[in-house]
């Protein structure tokens, strides 16, 4: 069985001890593969991850080998919580193991990550969502560590240009397009729609109207999850009242490619089609408007909504995982 070479030296270092310059062949070949693997233009985060890093805001850690980048994490702290944004390891430097060290350059990275956020005395949860880049597996990792692990699957679609149609909707139920006086009454929405569900135990900031109002001006007026589409997002109100029951929303992740970054149902309205129908309703949308492939991605014990997605066509790319964990 062949040995994965040992490497020296070997070091990790505050990400905000190096120039962007520095990671700039790291960022290039993580925008390539999540081009290729995923229909998503990385260029955006890509930059934003540069000026932070410029700037010396960005808290993290690079693993040094012979003074090159060979891999980098970044975590975000928002109020209470730490998110780890993201880890990347270059494909040249994966298989490869430190000198004296059984752990991978990633495991490094994330055990060195974990560690910072852990010893915060303000920090009272942690999560992550982590694209598998082909490193080792990192599970074992935030298991050992008590975190949660939530299976979750990336979906694609291929789409063809079509003139919009009808949707079939419930009785006295009518779309509208998306407006920012949704904002609240979305808000509220979330939390009803997430009540006991699995993606509350992944996010918590579904479980309150402050923090779903935090998720959805990060998903419509920041580039929290792409360009957002007010065009192709669809709520769905009862007619007369205008009593929000359910919604669709989307963003622009590349150019032809769009992303539904949430779709939700009050629960009353659950199991009478009004998922699909704004699901459907979206689909066309984003045909008609040229988009050649739309993406989503969804809880795996989340068996409904996965169903209807193979129905409407959509098929896995990519499987990862949601780590969460409390820290009392």
């Amino acid at each position: 069985m062949a040995v994965a070479p040992q490497l020296s030296p070997f070091e990790l270092v505050d990400l905000r001890q190096l120039r962007a310059r520095e990671l700039a062949p790291l960022l290039e070949e993580e925008r390539r593969l999540w081009a290729e693997e995923l229909h998503w233009d990385h260029r955006p985060s890509a930059e934003m991850i540069r000026k932070h890093v410029e700037a010396r805001t960005l808290p993290g850690v690079a693993a040094l080998i012979h003074g090159r980048v060979a891999g980098y994490s970044f975590h975000i702290l928002d109020d209470t919580k730490g998110i780890i944004g993201e880890l990347y390891v270059l494909r040249e430097f994966r298989r490869q193991r430190p000198a004296g060290t059984p752990a991978g350059v990633a495991t490094l990275l994330l055990e060195h990550t974990l560690a910072a956020l852990e010893g915060s005395p303000t920090l009272r949860r942690l999560e992550a969502q982590i694209i598998p880049c082909g490193t080792e597996p990192l599970a074992p990792v935030f298991l050992a560590h008590d975190f949660r692990s939530f299976p979750r699957v990336f979906l694609y679609k291929e789409l063809r240009p079509s003139a919009p149609r009808a949707a079939s909707l419930p009785e006295k139920v009518v779309l509208r397009a998306w407006e920012d006086s949704y904002f609240q009454p979305m808000a509220a929405l979330i939390v009803d729609a997430y009540r006991g569900h699995v993606d509350s135990r992944i996010n918590d900031q579904y479980s309150t109207s402050a923090g779903s109002l935090r998720f959805l001006k990060n998903i419509v007026i920041f580039p929290g999850c792409g360009v957002f589409l007010a065009e192709t997002s669809l709520v769905a109100v009862e007619e007369g009242t205008e009593r929000l029951l359910g919604a669709a929303l989307t963003s622009r992740v590349a150019a032809g490619v769009a992303h539904v970054t949430q779709v939700c149902v009050a629960p009353a309205r659950q199991g009478q089609g009004l998922g699909r129908a704004l699901m459907e309703a979206v689909l066309a949308r984003l045909g008609a408007g040229g988009y050649r492939g739309v993406s989503l991605t969804v809880t795996a014990e989340n068996k409904p909504a996965i169903e209807l997605y193979y129905k409407l066509g959509f098929r896995v790319i990519k499987g990862f995982a949601a780590f969460a964990r409390d820290l009392g």
